[in-house]
């Protein structure tokens, strides 16, 4: 049931055409993607960090893999239907540009950086998403 939730705010948030910074949306969610860019940042200049961040890839790729997939539960779903699906980036491409969103953007959050990421490599992304500061 929480995989038809994740694709429902999906669904919300990826569906129609439009840049990432014309509105945001305000959802429920869970996890490493409620992680502030500033707490990202504590974390990223913490020593021995690998198990962390590796976490938060892992993370990252999940997203991207739920936007690629968010076609497949709809009611008229055909493979040629689903827009614009991305690759997602190896661990030091998507952990690179996470990085560089969030020293940019210490008071965003990581769902929003990952959808600038889905956005950047080519998908269609419409909102950005306000959390509570974790």
């Amino acid at each position: 049931m929480k995989n038809y939730a994740l694709i429902g705010m999906l669904l919300v948030l990826c569906c129609s055409p439009a840049r990432p910074d014309d509105k945001a949306q305000s959802v429920a969610a869970i996890g490493t993607g409620t992680f502030s860019c500033e707490k990202f940042n504590k974390y990223d200049a913490t020593p021995n960090n690998s198990s962390q961040m590796g976490l938060i890839v892992q993370w990252a790729w999940g997203f991207i893999s739920a936007y690629n997939l968010r076609a497949a539960f709809s009611a008229t779903y055909q493979e040629s239907d689903a827009p614009s699906p991305v690759t997602p980036p190896d661990a030091a491409g998507t952990l690179g540009y996470l990085r560089k969103f969030c020293q940019k953007n210490p008071q965003s959050n990581l769902t929003t950086a990952t959808l600038y990421l889905i956005g950047a490599a080519g998908g269609i992304v419409s909102s950005t998403v306000e959390l509570p500061r974790t």
